[in-house]
């Protein structure tokens, strides 16, 4: 009988353990921004705002060269996060933005934003990298 008046408080308990755990469990399986950051060649590293609806078309451009190219070049994808080192590093600025990375870490190109200007620039330089891949 007196369980019944403790009921709510063991709840919030089972509840709040659980979110910790859940918590605990996620930041394991998944690789903080500065475990990813390291960029070892050439790269392309799309920085994007979270799936975004304005970065769904540039990511799917990418996605694209990556199943094409994937063997040759790194490719990487970063939801933005004020954690990223690489954020800092190449100075970005607005979402999304492409990099496209040499060999010693070197930026020699970028695209931001997602207009069709953009997209159509980004992917003429991207349906050409076996190109820039023999330089």
């Amino acid at each position: 009988m007196q369980l019944k008046q403790y009921w709510p408080l063991l709840t919030t308990i089972l509840i709040i353990s659980a979110l910790f755990i859940a918590k605990a469990w996620l930041s394991d399986t998944q690789p903080s921004p500065t475990q990813n950051s390291k960029i070892n060649g050439p790269a392309i590293i799309l920085f994007r705002g979270d799936k975004s609806p304005n970065c769904q078309m540039i990511d799917q451009l990418v996605s694209e060269a990556e199943q094409r190219y994937g063997h040759q070049i790194t490719f990487r994808q970063f939801d933005w996060s004020a954690d990223n080192p690489l954020i800092a590093q190449y100075k970005v600025r607005f979402l999304p933005t492409v990099l496209f990375i040499d060999g010693t870490g070197k930026e020699i190109a970028r695209s931001v934003g997602e207009s069709s200007a953009v997209q159509a620039k980004l992917k003429n330089t991207l349906a050409h990298l076996d190109k820039l891949l023999l330089q």
